[in-house]
């Protein structure tokens, strides 16, 4: 006979503590750039769940003298399955139906990993950037956690069951404590020295199991204890103890910076989950105290219980909001945001996720017998979607570049020259995947490197009213770019200047630097004499391209910049019709005598933003030129750059 799951009153505080921080944490993605960590709640998750889930397996063996596994992994799928379906269907029709091919190329894979529940290592993989402001971030990139956890459930059971042989909760606690160490310690040799380290540090299992290892220690520190007075620490101790807890774990959502060294490389991720575990354990030790109150209040409680559907709804709510309503502005943002993924987490609580957890999927289909269909049949629903999601051409291949116009409509027929080349370019997520769509059948003379790095700049300030850090791959494509372009064996290099060029950026006081300001135009050409000595330095050619125009209502979808741009819509002017950068770099370029690619010149901008030319969509994602339009720039910009490097070589 299977033994049923112990059962506990539910503590409160500990549903008020996931429904305050889960509202920060929204808040956060929704633009209340004010809580800088709030990153870190996700610790607040962790060590949730991690102490959750052990103590009520450590309750089963403890009653039942065995955990029911089958049991077990039946409960965790009734809990997450349903609304996470859901999810992905609604996220693959609306991709069938609205987004873009390169949307679509990557919600393939991620529809798959986040109902493998490996969206995690899928990121690792790609090298995301959780903290990239700029660009179009994958709508199950917060599917991440989920992954998490999931492999934690199926690890924590057997672990269990092998700390259940010593017979000993001290042995288990060291045990546990040992292996939280040595996440921490391994944590510290991935660091954040690049890109892949840091998607690694900040979604790996390995790196987050110190979080949920703390969660599993509370449970056997707990085990067994009531709630009643007598047996608990006097309340004055755990009093003062649960608000320094507290207020530490608030202070962190508010102060700790992004891939911050100190949480990733000196163990701040452990020392947060231990204070948050101190939180955890004073809330469920006594039930008197006054924090408690504040923890208890029926809205935070309310939302806590259904913190699993606002985590889950919130992120594609944000990503769809900013692309179909780009003029909202930040506050509004917030306010509509949270709004709208409240009601659908009430909703999916009621009547999806509730109906599950108390009758399983008899639940949804009380009618329909034995609803074996339905487990096998849903899952397997969104693997097709997934596979007819994906059905756009590969990158690279989704244009015949014979059949793609010239750019210039007096361009003479390409003819390669008598020896090959190599072209390097360097700047932003633009030339880098120019340098992806490079035809290179169409050029056998010419090679094309990318050292450009996405979300690159020029300068090493930061943008104004809007913290956005230099990657390390970015300030070392800088530091290094010499021996980069010697490297790479270019011959010459395309400078392409950054989108940030156009965007104001802050002084060491914080204050914003207008493009209007001597101070900016400086900052700007010493940062191009710079790699023009670089260039130099390698034996290269330097060439400078100019920046295209763009519509600005194009710029305003980008997810991450419509909320920027709806609250400073002069900077969007700007960066649309980047005419005051363009003419520093013209006369920069024919002061130093460096070959200049006037691309704004040659997309006919002077006329306003241009959309198409030859009927060929320049931008989909108002940023990046599409695949099609990529081949029709290079039919203007290789044999120019070519004939330039060739010309200021003799």
């Amino acid at each position: 006979m299977t033994a049923p799951a112990p059962t506990r009153r539910r503590v409160a505080a500990l549903d008020g503590i996931r429904g305050s921080f889960m509202v920060l944490f929204m808040a956060y993605h929704f633009g209340l750039t004010a809580v800088t960590g709030a990153w870190t709640g996700i610790n607040v998750f962790f060590v949730l769940s991690g102490f959750l889930i052990a103590r009520l397996l450590i309750a089963e063996r403890e009653r039942f003298g065995r955990v029911d596994l089958l049991g077990f992994y039946r409960r965790r799928a009734r809990r997450l399955l349903p609304a996470l379906v859901a999810l992905l269907v609604v996220v693959a029709v609306w991709a069938l139906l609205f987004a873009d091919d390169a949307t679509r190329r990557q919600l393939r894979g991620d529809l798959v990993a986040t109902l493998g529940f490996v969206m995690n290592w899928r990121l690792i993989g790609d090298a995301d950037q959780y903290f990239a402001e700029f660009g179009s971030a994958s709508m199950l990139r917060h599917a991440w956690t989920l992954s998490v956890e999931e492999q934690f459930y199926l690890v924590v059971p057997l672990l269990l069951a092998i700390l259940a042989w010593f017979h000993s909760r001290r042995v288990s606690v060291l045990v546990l404590a040992s292996l939280a160490l040595l996440s921490a310690w391994w944590t510290a040799q991935v660091g954040v020295a690049d890109a892949s380290a840091q998607a690694h540090a900040y979604y790996g299992t390995d790196t987050r199991a110190q979080s949920l290892l703390v969660g599993v220690i509370l449970a056997y520190v707990v085990a067994g204890r009531g709630r009643s007075p007598r047996t608990a620490p006097s309340r004055p101790l755990v009093e003062s103890v649960a608000w320094l807890a507290f207020a530490g774990t608030v202070a962190a959502m508010l102060f700790v910076p992004p891939m911050s060294p100190l949480f990733f490389d000196h163990g701040g991720l452990l020392v947060q989950s231990a204070v948050v575990a101190v939180l955890v354990w004073a809330c469920v030790v006594r039930s008197d105290l006054s924090l408690q109150r504040l923890l208890d209040w029926r809205p935070f409680t309310y939302l806590g219980e259904r913190s699993y559907g606002l985590y889950l709804y919130h992120w594609p709510i944000k990503l769809w909001i900013e692309r179909g309503w780009p003029e909202i502005g930040t506050a509004a943002e917030i306010v509509v945001g949270c709004l709208i993924t409240i009601a659908l987490a009430v909703v999916s609580y009621r009547y999806l996720e509730r109906p599950v957890l108390d009758h399983g999927l008899r639940g949804l289909v009380p009618r329909w017998g034995r609803p074996a269909w339905l487990a096998v049949g849903a899952p397997a629903g969104v693997v097709v979607l997934a596979l007819m999601v994906g059905q756009v051409p590969a990158t690279g291949q989704a244009v015949d570049p014979a059949n793609v116009p010239t750019l210039r409509a007096d361009q003479a027929p390409y003819v390669p020259g008598s020896e090959p080349a190599t072209i390097a370019v360097f700047g932003d997520s633009v030339p880098d995947r120019l340098a992806e769509s490079f035809p290179q059948q169409q050029y056998e003379d010419l090679t094309v490197v990318s050292l450009a790095q996405p979300g690159c700049d020029l300068l090493d300030s930061r943008l104004a009213y809007r913290h956005v850090e230099q990657t390390p791959e970015c300030r070392a494509g800088k530091r290094d770019f010499a021996s980069n372009v010697r490297s790479a064996g270019a011959d010459t290099v395309l400078v392409m200047v950054p989108t940030f060029a156009a965007i104001p950026h802050e002084d060491p006081e914080g204050r914003p630097v207008w493009l209007e300001s001597r101070q900016f135009r400086r900052q700007i050409l010493d940062a191009l004499d710079r790699l023009r000595a670089g260039a130099d330095e390698a034996g290269a050619v330097m060439q400078v391209a100019t920046l295209p125009c763009r519509d600005p209502r194009q710029l305003a979808t980008i997810p991450g910049i419509s909320g920027y741009v709806a609250d400073h819509p002069e900077v969007i002017d700007a960066t649309a019709e980047p005419t005051t950068v363009n003419g520093w770099v013209r006369t920069w370029a024919a002061a130093r005598d460096v070959p200049l690619v006037d691309l704004y010149a040659a997309l006919g901008c002077g006329d306003g933003p241009v959309q198409k030319i030859h009927d060929v969509t320049l931008f989909t994602d108002g940023l990046h030129f599409d695949a099609e339009a990529s081949i029709m720039v290079w039919s203007w910009l290789a044999p120019l750059v070519r004939d330039q490097a060739e010309e200021a070589g003799r």
